[in-house]
């Protein structure tokens, strides 16, 4: 490969994307019984509001999921960044 080659590919391997927030399958969607049930089971086992997301395929929307373990009165803990 050639020096210009290299330098070219070293550049373009150096930018950096802008962060996209990660979609779930039911990122939005409306919440199901089953989801409501496995959302208590989750947190009652000690799973993080991520960790449940993530369980629920809504993990691009973490806010939601608190939203909802609020409106329950659930409680939870959440791994702050």
């Amino acid at each position: 490969m050639s020096s210009l080659r290299r330098k070219r590919r070293s550049r373009l391997l150096r930018r950096r994307a802008p962060y996209i927030q990660p979609i779930d399958i039911y990122d939005g969607e409306p919440w199901t019984e089953m989801d409501l049930e496995d959302l208590k089971a989750a947190l009652k086992s000690g799973d993080t509001l991520e960790e449940a997301a993530h369980h629920l395929c809504r993990s691009g929307t973490v806010d939601d999921v608190r939203r909802k373990a609020e409106e329950l009165g659930l409680s939870y803990t959440y791994n702050e960044k």
